[in-house]
């Protein structure tokens, strides 16, 4: 696994930290400031927009009833100065999401400009290979 495959995958878990622990402002310091940003959260249409995006965050994270969700199954795909993270979140109730992460280097820093998460129809999750770091 490259350096920068490392560093990607370490900016998402950093993306499921601030959720996990309910940090709207670590949650803020994951999304890229200087790039166009968008998130499509599982049933919701597409939010366009930092500010936009943000908001829903925080709503979620401050919402009594936020998921406690885990990533696993992440594996990165660096393409120059964009790269994609392809993963499951796991949400402690029962389930998967399947969610696609895209990033940008921004100032050397890998930065969330794109979230999208749906569930996973019963019998097609998939799992990964072991190439690498624990997942």
């Amino acid at each position: 696994m490259s350096a920068s495959e490392l560093d990607v995958l370490e900016a998402n878990a950093a993306f499921y930290r601030a959720f996990a622990s309910g940090d709207a402002d670590a949650m803020g310091s994951v999304w890229s400031e200087q790039h166009p940003v968008a998130c499509i959260h599982p049933g919701w249409d597409v939010l366009d927009g930092r500010d936009r995006v943000l908001e829903s965050w925080r709503g979620i994270l401050e919402s009594d009833n936020a998921p406690e969700v885990s990533c696993s199954v992440a594996e990165a795909h660096v393409l120059g100065d964009v790269a994609f993270v392809t993963c499951h979140e796991v949400i402690e109730e029962g389930g998967r999401l399947a969610a696609t992460n895209v990033f940008v280097r921004e100032d050397g820093t890998w930065r969330m400009v794109h979230h999208q998460a749906t569930p996973i129809a019963p019998g097609q999750a998939r799992s990964l290979p072991r190439r690498g770091p624990a997942n």
